[in-house]
């Protein structure tokens, strides 16, 4: 028993000795080759910092009038040049803490190298580290006199590059108000009417102004003004499909061209300036208030969903990590499945929301054989649970493809038709097609839809419902699709539904696009992998 005594007491402090040299020895090489030790930058994910909402003065978007004003030139060569405008850091260091707020200033000059007077144009900054898969959102606040001053918060430690883009200039957005204002849209809806072996088309709108007689479909829209031309030949009875032809309204001078297609390259809109920073894990400054987000995503309390703060989560190693809630949902079938056992899973929208319905079939093991943008239906019967996709309601640009009028339903419609007694997951969502037209617009229709939702609340206690807010994308395949309106829209959301907001659950995706930069309106599905598990790690079993 001595000799087992004296022989544990000296081989276990060796093995201790052992491990503990392997340890340091591990360490060392990550840090020498990451620059940073991965647990302590995944254990920052699980932090929340408590960000000042942003204030009334600073502000993201000028309003339509400061955007209006002096905005006709003809001299492209005056608007903002990405490549002489500059960027410079405002801290006096170039060292930081996980958590620290980072400032830079943002110098915009035209293409003759003056210095821009103005604001107005829409800049999206962000920070990276590649080699991390490492990436966070900034946001931009306009000061309307050619200077920005951009916000980032250092998630990670080791390095990152914080970089700039000029997504589009002032005088694009200034034209694009200025063609709502005349043709109340940006791309051209159209309508086809048939009888007996005559086809024709016509232009539609949402005002009837432009036409000299007007077939009016407002009723075909349930309530939302729908107006179309009235055929030559055929009455206006005799509707069949609509379409659209997907171009704008380019301005026939061809100096106001020349900016109307400025950005449509996007080849030399980054900012050339790359500002470099190093971020340390070291004791949080006391006046920094920093707390373990213990509380799981579908615990979180549906108003906190609704602050305005900035990031809600980065991008580390490849995967989206929010900032403000405990992710404890596993992305696996199983889990998934346990989440939607016996409810329907309802997003309605447009071919956007379908990538999220498509998303879900490739978790699930689902095949997805739908097509278009006909109504579509995923259903299991073994968990006894679906997910539901169909087209909101016009302005809706269907393309080339002829679509019956009826495929298009809005959604405050649907809401009035679930039963009382609905257990049912709801995600609502308007965005894309509504960049095409004026803002007011958008508003509209969400005030609709707001008023079909506090009926359902009051009479169907167990349903969950969702805002799925705007993504940001960079580049389309069209110049006028511009996500800008989205900064917009984010506003809208939070004042218009701010009566239920202890009920409905806002889904923020913007920091999650601004961070990773999605070219398209419609992001990559790795992108929207990730931006399905955090709705649904917000939305599973809330009940």
């Amino acid at each position: 028993m001595v000799r087992r005594k004296n022989a544990a007491s000296f081989v276990v402090p060796v093995l201790l000795l052992t491990v503990g040299v392997f340890i340091f020895w591990q360490t060392t090489r990550w840090r020498n080759t990451f620059g940073v030790f991965p647990m302590l930058a995944a254990d920052f994910s699980k932090l929340h910092i408590n960000y000042a909402i942003r204030s009334e003065r600073e502000r993201l978007y000028l309003s339509q009038s400061e955007m209006m004003h002096e905005w006709k030139q003809s001299d492209s060569k005056k608007c903002t040049s990405a490549k002489t405008s500059k960027m410079t850091l405002m801290n006096d260091k170039v060292v930081f803490s996980i958590g620290d707020e980072i400032r830079v200033n943002i110098d915009t000059y035209d293409y003759h190298g003056n210095k821009k007077t103005c604001g107005g144009d829409f800049l999206r900054l962000w920070m990276e580290n590649t080699r991390y898969g490492a990436s966070v959102a900034g946001h931009v606040i306009d000061h309307n006199n050619g200077s920005y001053t951009g916000v980032i918060r250092a998630l990670w430690e080791g390095t990152a590059s914080i970089r700039c883009f000029v997504e589009r200039r002032k005088e694009e957005i200034a034209m694009f108000y200025d063609i709502l204002g005349k043709n109340h849209a940006l791309w051209v809806p159209k309508r086809e009417f048939v009888f007996s072996g005559f086809v024709e088309s016509t232009e539609c709108s949402i005002k009837p102004d432009n036409f000299k007689s007007v077939c009016n479909f407002t009723d075909m829209n349930y309530g939302f003004p729908w107006f179309c031309a009235k055929p030559n030949k055929l009455k206006c009875e005799d509707w069949k499909n609509s379409w659209s032809e997907n171009r704008g309204y380019p301005p026939d001078d061809p100096n106001q061209r020349s900016i109307y297609y400025l950005s449509l390259k996007g080849n030399d809109d980054d900012l050339p300036t790359t500002i470099h920073i190093t971020v340390v894990y070291k004791d949080i400054p006391k006046d920094l208030k920093v707390s373990r987000p213990t509380t799981p995503c579908n615990r979180l309390p549906p108003e906190m969903t609704w602050k305005t703060v900035s990031p809600v989560g980065l991008f580390f190693g490849g995967t989206f990590q929010p900032t403000f809630c405990h992710d404890n949902l596993s992305l696996t079938p199983k889990t998934y499945r346990r989440c939607l056992k016996n409810k329907q899973l309802w997003l309605p929208g447009d071919s956007t929301s379908q990538q999220f319905k498509r998303s879900l079939h490739y978790t699930l093991g689902i095949p997805d054989v739908s097509t278009g943008h006909n109504p579509q239906l995923l259903t299991d019967k073994e968990d006894n649970f679906s997910v539901s996709w169909y087209a909101h309601e016009f302005p809706f640009f269907h393309g080339a493809e002829r679509y019956a009028s009826t495929v298009n339903k809005p959604q405050h419609l649907f809401l009035d038709s679930l039963p009382d007694n609905t257990e049912d997951i709801v995600v609502l969502y308007i965005y894309v097609h509504f960049n095409l037209v004026h803002p007011d617009v958008f508003r509209d229709h969400i005030r609709v839809m707001v008023r079909s939702v506090g009926k359902l609340l009051s009479r169907a206690p167990k349903v969950t419902i969702a805002v799925r807010g705007p993504h940001a994308y960079y580049r389309s395949f069209a110049q006028e699709l511009v996500s800008y309106w989205g900064l917009i829209y984010s506003d809208i959301l939070r004042k218009e539904f701010a009566p239920f907001a202890d009920r409905v659950i806002y889904l923020d995706f913007w920091d999650l696009t601004v961070a990773v930069g999605p070219g398209h309106v419609h992001p990559d599905m790795i992108i929207v992998k990730s931006m399905v598990h955090y709705m649904m790690s917000l939305l599973c079993h809330r009940t």
